[in-house]
C-alpha cells in the first residue's frame, strides 16, 4: 500500500487584480465563522473503533493541518496502518466514522469518500487558515509571454472576464525515469496560473504554449464543478466541450501526444 492523501481546503472570495481585464479592486468577503479551540481529546476510542471495523490495526496521529486532512499509509513492517487526521473527526458521528473505516479497508469507495467530503465541507471552519506564500512572479520567458498570451486568450474566449494572475513554474530537474510533464495548473487559492518552464523552448510551436495557457484559465474561469453527491470534478463535461472547440485543439493534442516531442522536453526540463 502507497500513501493515500485525503486533501480539500475551502475556496475564498479573493481581491481581483485591476491590472487584469475584468479585474476589480475590492471584493466583499462572508465573515469567516469562529474557529474552536483545538481539542484535547483523547483518540483511543475512535482508534480501537476503527482497528475493529477496518480489521487493520490503526494508529491515529491527530493533527490540526490546514489542508491535508486525512493521510493513510502503511506502519512499518506491522500490517497495519498509521492514519493521520484532523482534530475534526474526533467528534464525527456514527455515519461518518463508518466511512472511515470503509475508506481505510478501500480508499477508492466513492460512497465513503463523498460522506467523509460532506462532513470536512459542514467542519471546514474548524481548519485554520493556511498561510500565505509570497510568490514572485515571472511571465516573461526567453521565447514566450505569458502575460500576452493570457491576454490574447482572455479577450478572445472569456470576454476579458478571467482575472488570474500567471507565471512560469520554477525550474527543477527530472525524476529518474520520468515519463510525463504536468505542463501547467491553476491554484484556485491564490488564483494562480502556472506553465511549466519545460515549454519556454524554441522547439515548442506557440499553438501549443497558447492552448496550455487556454486550458489552465479555462479552470479559472469554470471553477471546480460539484456532483450530486458531493464529489468535486474538475474536468465537467462542459470544461471538456469547450476545451475541445478550440481552434488548437486537435493538433495540440498531437503534439503532445508525439513521444519524439516528450523525449525533447524531458531531455531539456
Amino acid at each position: 500500500m502507497g500513501q493515500l492523501v485525503f486533501s480539500w481546503f475551502e475556496e475564498k472570495e479573493r481581491v481581483g487584480d485591476a491590472s487584469k481585464p475584468g479585474g476589480t479592486s475590492a471584493s466583499a468577503e462572508a465573515p469567516r465563522p469562529q474557529r474552536e479551540e483545538f481539542p484535547r481529546w483523547d483518540p483511543s476510542p475512535l482508534q480501537t473503533e476503527l482497528t475493529e471495523e477496518s480489521g487493520l490495526a490503526v494508529r491515529i496521529v491527530v493533527t490540526n493541518n490546514a489542508r491535508t486532512v486525512l493521510t493513510l499509509k502503511p506502519a512499518g513492517n506491522s500490517g497495519g496502518v498509521s492514519l493521520r487526521l484532523h482534530h475534526m473527526f474526533l467528534s464525527a458521528g456514527p455515519a461518518v466514522r463508518k466511512a472511515l473505516a470503509t475508506w481505510i479497508q478501500r480508499p477508492k469507495s466513492q460512497k465513503a469518500g463523498a460522506v467523509i467530503d460532506q462532513y470536512i465541507r459542514e467542519h471546514s471552519h474548524l481548519m485554520r487558515a493556511p498561510a500565505k506564500r509570497r510568490v514572485r512572479l515571472y511571465a516573461k520567458g526567453t521565447h514566450f509571454d505569458l502575460d500576452a498570451l493570457f491576454e490574447e486568450g482572455n479577450l478572445e474566449h472569456f470576454d476579458g472576464q478571467v482575472n488570474a494572475r500567471i507565471t512560469w513554474g520554477q525550474r527543477s530537474g527530472i525524476r529518474r525515469r520520468q515519463r510525463s510533464i504536468r505542463f501547467g495548473s491553476y491554484a484556485a487559492g491564490d488564483n494562480l496560473i502556472r506553465i511549466h518552464p519545460c515549454l519556454d523552448q524554441n522547439f515548442v510551436p506557440a499553438y501549443f504554449v497558447r492552448f496550455v495557457v487556454f486550458h489552465e484559465m479555462l479552470h479559472a474561469f469554470l471553477g471546480v464543478e460539484e456532483t450530486p453527491s458531493g464529489r468535486r470534478r474538475i474536468h465537467s463535461p462542459e470544461f471538456k466541450r469547450i476545451e475541445q472547440s478550440h481552434s488548437d485543439y486537435t493538433r495540440a493534442v498531437a503534439w503532445e501526444n508525439s513521444p519524439r516531442n516528450m523525449r525533447k522536453l524531458l531531455r531539456g526540463t
